[in-house]
């Protein structure tokens, strides 16, 4: 075997992993040992009693599933875990219940959206006494400004929104977010029409047009103009996005970009980091199986400028089952069960970095180095006013 090569690890073992032949693979000592630290025992201290049932409600595709239920397991806890699909519905759950309870112990929330719920008193406070394993987050990832002194949030995972295109059908290489928005005849967006999506989400791709616009390197050379609200602004970004419109193929979610970036119904798409490693690298939510399977995909974050988010951990007021919520954060933040996250769905999972191979550790999709990501714009909160106008764009784009 090359070492596009093929590593499966199957559910044993203190972390819940065996490594070596019987695994799935043979002659990779290097990467066996690299794993090898998985089998250590979790850090977990002496727990204090904890509830017998645990409700999440997560993105989808974003975690090794077996490895939580096995944990729910050994601690005689029943596990609820539910799945939803963007920003608003999720804080749709929440504010639906408030001032009582939507009945989950767990969510993950995305930065943008912090401020507004921490405000709107959607929140547990944390107690990071019970939560050791905090000491592990590197500093990058704690106390930003949304929650400085992490008393509501706790990092999950992070990442940035861009564009996976194919390098044997698209040429020259997609470098820039005006390669899918400049209708100039013979550019890439007018050679690849019917083969491009954009995400079906206002922040993201309404922030792409504005990018394009505005962006490094752009006569305004402003790249925090993605979070403008201004009347004109939008205008100019409702404008870009219909004449781009007959270009797409369609606006496509995760599953379906993913599927048609893998059978060449589609040459370019937009979306995040991590989906796209979901296909470039073999992936799942029930094993880690990691082979490098599509290299043809490619990943670019695009010079005018890119969106980074972090998503994190939030107990949801009212929550049921508080201990267990607590209990269930030190754990996804022990670095081998984080590591196992990031060989399972190819999302970089902070604590886990210095124990996942090499091959995803030096990989720039996955793990996105500090100065890309420190040079990229994070999307800011939005009062009721600027989200009726962005909404309001978006509208008129799904109409044209």
């Amino acid at each position: 075997m090359k070492r596009r090569e093929f590593l499966k690890i199957a559910g044993t073992g203190a972390a819940g992993l065996a490594v070596g032949a019987a695994a799935g693979y043979v002659g990779m000592k290097p990467l066996e040992a690299e794993i090898a630290r998985l089998k250590e025992p979790l850090l977990e201290d002496e727990l204090w009693p904890l509830e017998d049932s645990l409700n999440v409600f997560n993105w989808t595709y974003y975690l090794n599933r077996p490895r939580v239920e096995r944990w729910c397991r050994d601690h005689g806890i029943a596990l609820s875990y539910d799945n939803y699909e963007s920003s608003d519905e999720l804080i749709g759950v929440l504010e639906a219940a408030y001032p009582g309870a939507s009945g989950y112990d767990i969510c993950v929330m995305t930065d943008g959206d912090i401020p507004y719920s921490i405000e709107h008193g959607l929140f547990e406070l944390i107690d990071l006494d019970k939560i050791p394993n905090f000491e592990l987050v590197p500093t990058e990832f704690r106390g930003f400004d949304y929650d400085p002194e992490n008393r509501y949030t706790i990092i999950y995972s992070y990442g940035t929104t861009g564009l996976g295109w194919n390098s044997e059908k698209v040429t020259p290489a997609v470098t820039k977010w005006a390669d899918v928005f400049d209708t100039t005849p013979g550019g890439i967006l007018d050679r690849y029409g019917g083969k491009i999506t954009m995400m079906p989400d206002i922040t993201e791709t309404l922030g792409a047009a504005l990018f394009y616009l505005f962006g490094r390197g752009t006569a305004t050379d402003d790249p925090q103009r993605a979070n403008s609200c201004d009347p004109a602004d939008l205008e100019a970004a409702k404008n870009v996005l219909i004449a781009q419109k007959p270009h797409l193929a369609t606006y496509a979610g995760t599953e379906e970009f993913q599927v048609g970036l893998q059978n060449e119904e589609f040459y370019i798409s937009h979306g995040w980091n991590g989906d796209i490693g979901g296909i470039v690298y073999e992936s799942s939510e029930t094993e880690i199986l990691l082979e490098k399977t599509l290299p043809k995909i490619k990943y670019t974050v695009p010079e005018e400028g890119g969106t980074a988010w972090f998503d994190n951990f939030a107990v949801p007021r009212g929550a049921p089952h508080p201990e267990a919520a607590h209990a269930f954060i030190n754990f996804m933040l022990d670095p081998k069960i984080a590591a196992i996250n990031t060989m399972s769905v190819k999302y970089p999972f902070p604590t886990g970095r210095d124990y996942v191979p090499s091959e995803l550790r030096d990989d720039p999709m996955i793990f996105t180095p500090p100065e890309l990501l420190a040079s990229l714009v994070r999307t800011r909160p939005f009062t009721d006013e600027e989200r009726a106008r962005r909404t309001a764009v978006w509208t008129a784009v799904q109409a044209a």
